[in-house]
């Protein structure tokens, strides 16, 4: 019987004595951007361990703004779970087979802008024991805006639009094929962002210039690229560069691209040999498109990929965004783009 799991905070019950498990114990793996004292914001940020007892709660709190989404994951089996509030602690399963290795996973399935939280540790029964997952060899970077946030992917109807609940970045397409790939994975996308010019017709804060920071909102602590250094990376942006919001001139090719060059050169020195994906897509596509071949054509290590448009209305979600169903597509796709790549750049999965 699989176990009760809860999403309010409760401590753990009173048959067992607890302990603490800190943030920095070795038997935890983080993966995302987490800051000195373990606070994370951006989609995907998560933290899991392989555990064996009864029961596990994790103590939270939120840094900064008012709830955030995460996904809990025991044993490959998801539920949502709204933190809020200052330092709480959340139960996140009991009734577990103490003899047997279970999988816990804590995931920020809000995007940035939906609030940071501060991970203070785990309490677990005082003979339980912890161990750090089997590493993952494949290193994945995708960057992107709504789309790869998983903006509105739950919505019922087109008009629901984004939602803290029905945001699931865990279902996003990108953090799919990230399991299916079995990769460690960085998430760097908030929604409305551009490479140019965000959809509200800002070109500051773009996300290239929020690139250097490990927190959205906190500018004390930037972010060190030698800490997580990708294989492949994938780019989706371009959506948000395209749009004609609030009157302004269509996207003009040179502002872009030169923008668009100088991330991924940035980024190339970060990541020196990392296979690029250049993908547009499935919201908007041209001229963006075209441009895209061009500056894949001037390394070896670019590649483009095109997420089509939905073909169905089960496959649109909040504002006509991605719903999950389309995100398991993109996420097939990407699969197969990237496996193709590593097949012939780096035979039996070995680096270059």
């Amino acid at each position: 019987v699989f176990p009760l799991l809860f999403a309010a905070w409760f401590g753990l019950s009173g048959s067992v004595d607890a302990r603490l498990v800190k943030p920095d114990d070795p038997a935890l793996h983080y993966e995302g951007r987490f800051s000195a004292d373990h606070r994370f914001a951006w989609t995907g940020s998560l933290v899991e361990t392989d555990f064996q007892g009864s029961e596990i709660s994790a103590w939270l709190e939120m840094a900064r703004g008012g709830a955030a989404m995460l996904t809990v994951v025991v044993d490959g089996h998801p539920r949502a779970m709204k933190v809020s509030g200052g330092r709480k602690r959340y139960l996140l399963a009991k009734g577990l087979d103490p003899d047997k290795p279970h999988r816990i996973v804590l995931y920020k399935r809000s995007e940035a802008r939906a609030g940071t939280v501060r991970f203070l540790g785990f309490d677990v029964p005082d003979n339980a024991r912890l161990s750090p997952p089997p590493p993952k060899p494949l290193k994945l970077l995708v960057v992107g805006d709504s789309i790869t946030c998983g903006y509105g992917n739950e919505a019922k109807r087109v008009e629901e639009g984004n939602t803290l609940e029905n945001e699931n970045g865990y279902m996003s397409y990108a953090a799919i094929a990230a399991r299916e790939l079995g990769a460690q994975m960085q998430l760097f996308c908030w929604s409305g962002r551009g490479m140019a010019r965000n959809y509200n017709s800002a070109e500051t804060n773009t996300i290239p210039r929020l690139y250097g920071w490990t927190l959205p909102f906190d500018r004390a602590e930037k972010w060190d690229p030698a800490r997580f250094v990708p294989d492949v990376v994938l780019i989706n942006l371009g959506t948000n560069d395209l749009s004609t919001n609030h009157g302004r001139k269509p996207l003009e090719k040179e502002p872009f691209v030169t923008a668009y060059r100088a991330f991924l050169q940035r980024l190339e020195k970060s990541a020196p040999g990392a296979e690029i994906i250049l993908a547009i897509g499935p919201m908007a596509h041209q001229p963006v498109q075209d441009w895209l071949k061009e500056l894949a054509a001037e390394s070896e290590n670019r590649f483009t990929l095109v997420f089509p448009k939905a073909a169905s209305p089960d496959e649109l979600g909040g504002h006509c965004h991605p719903s999950v169903k389309k995100d398991r597509e993109m996420a097939d796709r990407m699969v197969r783009k990237i496996r193709e790549i590593l097949s012939v750049s780096r035979p039996g999965g070995a680096k270059k």
